[in-house]
């Protein structure tokens, strides 16, 4: 599973091939823990980012916390989101 992210308008950043609009942003790895609990890696290789989140039951609940995330941002505000892939 995973989350997709559309921004309003199309954004210049730290990849080739020009503006991107859309971004995929998918769950790297397995749950490490540290004294706060357990915790994963999420990111996106097209945006260039990585950032952890806590670990949920589910990867649906782990998305949904990277959302929180990326929503934090000003341009995540703007954001629209949705789950593809998976169950």
């Amino acid at each position: 599973m995973r989350l997709r992210q559309t921004l309003p308008h199309p954004v210049h950043g730290f990849w080739d091939g020009g503006a991107k609009q859309v971004f995929e942003w998918g769950i790297e790895g397995s749950p490490a823990t540290d004294s706060k609990g357990q915790f994963v890696r999420v990111g996106c290789f097209s945006a260039n980012h990585y950032f952890h989140v806590a670990a949920g039951k589910t990867d649906k609940v782990t998305l949904c916390n990277a959302t929180k995330h990326l929503r934090a941002t000003q341009i995540g505000k703007q954001s629209k989101f949705e789950y593809v892939g998976g169950a």
